[in-house]
């Protein structure tokens, strides 16, 4: 499965004042003591069990803007059954069981305090695969207009996992629908399924809910990559749109918005994320030239006016400096953007959300200037996804790396941004895990991004990610992305969290042995050798309040 503090440049604000800004009504235009963080609400329902049905990533939100329910998804393991172990060198002691899904929903109606959830199925013959993306939308009226009167539909793409071992890989996507606010769910409809030799990966949905004078108002998009199983490295990733006119019960035929095939020297795609403005224009954000040095590696943009039917060619955004690819103590297990001191993956794509009181759109992403302690959060915004205005630096937290921002506007233009970040190790010694902890924290924009407060901490406890692991133990794993959704007095944020996770000191010593070349070490059986709390990271919410 998938993988500064305030801005003062007057500059900069006065250019956005005059290409950008439009005046704001309601809160946004108040002054107000700062964003403030509230309780932190542990959202699974795992309840004690042990790795790795105790294990939770990817986190993702929405939010029914009529009722104020709140309904969120996660990977969860929790249908795993005790792990069998293994005397295989170098082989998983935890693996996967066929026919388990793993796309965790979640619903609280008390404004995040308590949740209900469980496992969603998978499309006929899969089963659910998880990294879960989630958006609301208006309900269909019976004479065909699309109105939040008639009633809000939940949205959750997934991946669907195949059942039949000759399949191979083979990972499709589909679209399940929520009419009672993530209670119950119809079974997910399958937009797209790759062939054998190929699999699809990152979806990431997004609907035109914001504007009823929108002239696709209603419409439903998910955006994907398909990666070449069998092609060397991460090359040939193709990125896809299809879109929905009756409510995510059928999809269009995929619509191809990236270039045909990269090669070593173009590097890679890795594909981001979506998002529909107030006009109906719908953009889709993706890295180009990843990992090559013989480019910088870019932040680009591909936008449709027609309903996703065409689209752009892609447009340069930003050049972005993502986290090392290579040189960390875990090339040996494979090659993923690492920040100092964490084995986990982390990539640095980008993140966009719509503007409901505007056209619009942000776009965040985190930048690893070079240096222990110099990620950041940047951003940038547009008006019609063709012109972009660089925001620079909008968070970076003294002493530490940020990584997963995630980014919403509220109905009256206030931009929330979240993200993780991790203490930042000596330079002498970058990679050293165990040591290092992460929180997440929040910045906020009351001037369509002019400038942005000082970083708030949200989680009340801080996570080793040490904690944390793949089922194969050979590295850390808390997913590749969290959530946020922004309404009208508070944004919610959520994200994978260890706080409840203890260290094992026999899944350490076998790392070890990985990262040092052994090809003759065995994984522990994490139930046997390990605290039972061993690799519990947990999917946590909290609202911030504006």
């Amino acid at each position: 499965m998938s993988r500064r503090r305030l801005l003062s440049c007057s500059i900069v604000a006065a250019a956005l004042a005059l290409s950008l800004a439009q005046p704001l009504s309601g809160s946004a235009a108040k002054l107000a003591p700062g964003p403030q963080p509230g309780s932190n609400n542990l959202v699974d329902q795992d309840h004690n069990l042990p790795f790795s049905s105790s294990k939770q990533n990817e986190n993702a939100i929405t939010r029914d803007p009529i009722t104020g329910v709140l309904v969120a998804g996660a990977n969860d393991e929790i249908g795993e059954g005790p792990c069998p172990g293994t005397t295989a060198p170098l082989s998983s002691p935890c693996p996967f069981v066929r026919g388990v899904g793993v796309s965790g929903y979640y619903r609280s109606t008390d404004n995040g305090a308590t949740w209900t959830g469980g496992v969603l199925p998978g499309t006929p013959g899969r089963y659910s695969g998880g990294d879960p993306s989630l958006d609301n939308g208006p309900g269909l009226c019976a004479d065909g207009r699309f109105s939040y009167s008639c009633g809000t539909v939940i949205y959750y793409a997934g991946l669907e996992d195949p059942l039949d071992l000759d399949l191979h890989f083979s990972e499709a996507l589909g679209v399940a629908r929520s009419y009672d606010d993530g209670a119950s769910w119809q079974a997910p409809v399958q937009v797209a399924a790759a062939p054998k030799s190929a699999f699809d990966d990152h979806e990431w949905i997004a609907v035109d809910n914001k504007n009823p004078s929108s002239p696709f108002y209603g419409r439903v998009y998910v955006f994907w990559a398909v990666f070449c199983a069998s092609c060397a490295g991460n090359g040939n990733v193709k990125l896809y749109v299809a879109h929905s006119t009756d409510q995510g019960l059928s999809f269009t035929a995929p619509v191809q918005v990236s270039a045909a095939a990269s090669n070593a020297s173009q590097g890679f795609r890795e594909t981001g994320q979506m998002a529909v403005a107030s006009n109906g224009t719908v953009e889709v954000f993706w890295s180009e030239s990843e990992d090559t040095p013989k480019t910088a590696t870019l932040q680009v943009v591909a936008t449709s006016s027609d309903g996703g039917q065409t689209f752009s060619a892609p447009t340069t955004i930003s050049a972005v400096t993502d986290y090392p690819v290579r040189g960390t103590p875990f090339d040996v297990v494979d090659l993923f953007n690492r920040v100092p001191g964490m084995s986990a993956r982390v990539d640095c794509y980008p993140h966009p959300a719509a503007d409901p009181s505007s056209n619009r759109v942000y776009v965040v992403w985190c930048d690893f200037a070079g240096g222990s302690g110099s990620g950041d959060v940047k951003a940038a915004v547009s008006g019609d996804g063709l012109h972009w205005t660089s925001l620079g630096v909008i968070a970076a937290v003294a002493g530490r790396n940020a990584f997963f921002p995630a980014v919403g506007v509220s109905p009256s233009g206030i931009v929330s941004v979240a993200f993780d970040a991790l203490t930042a190790p000596s330079n002498a010694n970058l990679w050293q895990t165990g040591v290092q902890v992460y929180d997440a924290y929040y910045v906020e924009s009351r001037d369509a991004g002019a400038s942005f407060t000082a970083p708030v901490r949200v989680s009340t406890s801080s996570s080793n990610p040490q904690a944390s692991a793949y089922n194969n133990l050979q590295e850390q794993f808390i997913g590749d992305y969290i959530g946020i959704v922004a309404g009208k007095s508070a944004a919610y944020v959520v994200w994978t969290d260890s706080r409840n996770a203890a260290l094992c000191q026999a899944v350490s010593s076998y790392q070890a042995a990985v990262y040092a070349g052994s090809k003759k070490a065995v994984a522990p059986n994490p139930n046997k050798a390990c605290p039972s709390s061993f690799g519990d990271t947990d999917t946590y919410e909290a609202a911030v309040t504006y």
